[in-house]
């Protein structure tokens, strides 16, 4: 499966590592799996509800989710957030 990250998504991943240097290794290990298999069960992927029903979400660690949206085969990554944030 393709994927792509937005400039606001690595912008927002630098930030985020630069407070917990555990995400980075979070997301490296998330997305190789996601590129392998996006299916994967430790991804955790979901389609949301409500407002945000054209977003996926991938489980990063903890409360942290990767959202996305899909095109064609492609999904473009263009957040981290908090479960609770959405």
């Amino acid at each position: 499966m393709n994927f792509e990250l937005t400039n606001s998504f690595e912008k927002k991943t630098q930030k985020l590592c630069h407070k917990d240097s555990s995400i980075k290794s979070a997301l490296t290990k998330q997305f190789k799996i996601f590129n392998q298999n996006p299916r994967n069960p430790s991804l955790k992927l979901h389609k949301l509800q409500g407002d945000r029903s054209t977003h996926f979400a991938i489980w990063i660690k903890g409360n942290l989710r990767a959202l996305a949206i899909k095109v064609k085969d492609t999904y473009i990554f263009f957040d981290l957030i908090t479960h609770d944030e959405y």
